[in-house]
């Protein structure tokens, strides 16, 4: 009975229903605080999703990627009590969201957002990726950056932690095959 319950208030937070009302004593009627609870919930995760991927939204603007978000989070709620390991789909999920499609980089972008951040959470991770697109260059571009050049031949990435500091290296074509062989 109560894991029903359970299950069943969190798919009225993730889309709320006017027709259930939980008992409740108070001033708010149950729906209203089903929908503070969903409104608190999608506000926590795309500020998770802000974090993880500023630059993403940094090049898209705030609106859309506020919008992308909200898109997400309706197909990828949040399945786990760690918020950190939110948001892994993103990358995937740009690359097939159909406002996405003439800006083919972004996915790239998200997904070499999320290493680092992976491997800024980890002790002991080492990363790799390939990418069509200047991400480094991308990546470090700030607001006041004119003209994004894609232009460029296909980069790959080693991305690792030492110390306490994420390394971001260029690495041969041949360095990075050695290392999907491993």
């Amino acid at each position: 009975m109560l894991k029903q319950l359970q299950a069943e208030f969190y798919q009225h937070v993730l889309v709320p229903n006017k027709t259930k009302n939980y008992q409740i004593n108070g001033d708010f009627t149950g729906a209203d605080l089903v929908q503070i609870y969903h409104h608190q919930y999608c506000m926590s995760l795309k500020e998770v999703l802000t974090k993880t991927y500023s630059c993403v939204q940094r090049l898209v603007g705030k609106n859309f990627f506020m919008s992308l978000a909200t898109d997400f989070i309706q197909t990828y709620p949040s399945k786990t009590p760690n918020i950190i390991d939110y948001g892994k789909e993103f990358s995937a999920f740009i690359k097939h969201h159909p406002h996405c499609q003439n800006m083919l980089y972004l996915s790239d972008v998200a997904k070499f957002e999320n290493l680092y951040e992976q491997c800024y959470f980890s002790t002991n991770s080492i990363f790799f990726m390939q990418s069509d697109y200047p991400i480094i260059k991308i990546w470090q571009l700030d607001e006041d950056s004119a003209q994004l050049d894609l232009r460029t031949d296909r980069v790959y990435l080693k991305i690792y932690k030492h110390e306490s500091e994420v390394i971001v290296e260029k690495i041969t074509q041949q360095e990075y095959g050695n290392e999907q062989c491993r």
